[in-house]
């Protein structure tokens, strides 16, 4: 029998890729000694350095954290931010021990799970050289392994603290003063970009850390992505608050990327709260402004703080009587709102990806009109996704009765186009689009009027 392809010959290729879209509802807690390797009483021992090379954890459920063995200011802030309703979905914590070249420790009096009552403290850390060293603390003096006793210095003022140099990856008995250890701003971008290259899906970060010299560094970093984003809590108790403040920093380096929080209030981690409350929400329908949260505390300002900090453009978390308890104004430092720098990274993203999958799965986009309708066409429905998000203006009627688009994407002629930009396969499309603010603040102003002859 004769082959039928002699006739008719049909052969498919599937070519069906698509570029993954970013993350942009995933916090990431940048933790100073975080705690989630799960390392015990029992282990600390047995342990290599070679087994904390990860330096980071992805938490999907809030007890799993303290199962893991965190503890102290880390747990707190990952509780805070699972506390939100809706409850988000995910958070990651990335290890940034490397930032502190001395970690200061302070004896808590909490027990030593599983340890006999003579053992006050334990400690596990990775030293400079890349060892592996553990030591307890009985009350008088710390032991274990070569060295440790030497690397854990007891504070000249106060004999219930210690310095340890290295690394740490294990304390019970003891928490961590971060305004006391000593930071290294050089190292955050490092420690920061470790954790990035072995995960990357994560959106806006945050620290435990109160350390100026380490906030400064995070912020300083997020302004160099172009899909991050950060928050911070700043202590409006700190006699530098006006002067040398995280807050004063953001508003001064004009930094969109990144927004503060003031609190009066000792381990009230807001920044944690506000981000599990709004990342769970799509960018673009969202305002960062009048949430409520969960889990923390909110301050009792006066009007003349309360100016200072928006002056400034900081945030707040507070009791406006009537059961309104709520975050406000909702800027980054910049004075942009913050649900529009998150909108503005996910539509770059959108639109990006979305070319990216348009060019990938076809064999040739021609370099003429055709082609470039094409790819106006995918940029258009790349805005209209930001539009259904709530990111972009709808088209409305103005004053003169003539249609104002919310977004545009311009049409390249091929008289635009020069001959080396057809040779080289590049092209320019300009568009534009009006973004989608949210009201926070409303002026009602009626008149009382009486009726009658």
């Amino acid at each position: 029998m004769a082959n039928l392809s002699r006739l008719f010959s049909v052969k498919i290729g599937r070519q069906t890729t698509a570029a993954k879209y970013g993350v942009f509802g995933v916090g990431i807690i940048l933790a100073p000694v975080s705690g989630f390797y799960g390392v015990t009483y029992g282990t600390y021992e047995t342990h290599s350095a070679e087994e904390f090379d990860y330096t980071y954890a992805v938490y999907t459920n809030p007890d799993d954290p303290a199962l893991d063995g965190m503890s102290g200011d880390n747990l707190k802030a990952v509780q805070a931010y699972f506390s939100q309703k809706p409850a988000p979905d995910t958070l990651v914590v990335g290890d940034i021990s490397l930032v502190y070249s001395k970690t200061m420790i302070k004896l808590n009096g909490v027990p030593v799970g599983g340890a006999p009552a003579d053992k006050k403290a334990t400690i596990a850390y990775i030293t400079v050289a890349g060892e592996y060293r553990y030591a307890s603390y009985n009350g008088t003096a710390w032991a274990g392994s070569t060295g440790a006793a030497a690397d854990i210095v007891v504070d000249t003022n106060n004999a219930d603290q210690f310095n340890v140099t290295g690394r740490v990856v294990y304390l019970e008995g003891a928490d961590v003063l971060h305004e006391q250890s000593t930071a290294q701003g050089s190292q955050v971008a490092a420690a920061i970009a470790s954790i990035k290259n072995q995960y990357n899906k994560f959106f806006m970060c945050m620290t435990t850390s109160r350390n100026l010299t380490i906030q400064k560094a995070i912020a300083d970093w997020v302004e160099s992505q172009i899909d991050k984003m950060g928050v911070f809590i700043d202590d409006y108790t700190s006699s530098t608050w006006a002067t040398d403040s995280i807050t004063k920093y953001l508003h001064d380096k004009n930094l969109s990327g990144s927004f503060a929080i003031s609190t009066k209030k000792p381990k009230n981690f807001l920044d944690a709260a506000i981000a599990g409350r709004c990342l769970v929400m799509q960018p673009g329908s969202e305002t960062w402004a009048l949430k409520t949260l969960n889990g923390v505390m909110s301050d009792d300002f006066t009007e003349t703080d309360y100016q200072k900090i928006i002056a400034l453009n900081g945030n707040t978390f507070e009791d406006y009587g009537s059961g309104v308890t709520v975050t406000y104004p909702g800027t980054c430092g910049d004075g942009e709102s913050i649900e529009v720098v998150r909108f503005a990274y996910w539509q770059a993203d959108r639109m990006q990806k979305d070319l990216a999958t348009l060019f990938v799965n076809r064999n040739k986009v021609g370099h003429d009109m055709p082609g470039y309708e094409v790819v106006c066409n995918k940029m258009e429905s790349s805005l209209k996704a930001g539009q259904s998000a709530g990111g972009i203006i709808e088209n409305f009627t103005d004053e003169n009765g003539d249609l104002i688009r919310g977004f545009e994407v311009f049409r390249p002629t091929m008289a635009e186009v020069s001959a080396v930009q057809r040779i080289k396969g590049d092209l320019t499309v300009k568009f534009q689009f009006y973004l989608r603010h949210a009201i926070k603040h409303v002026d009602a102003i009626g008149t009382g009027m009486t009726y009658g002859i």
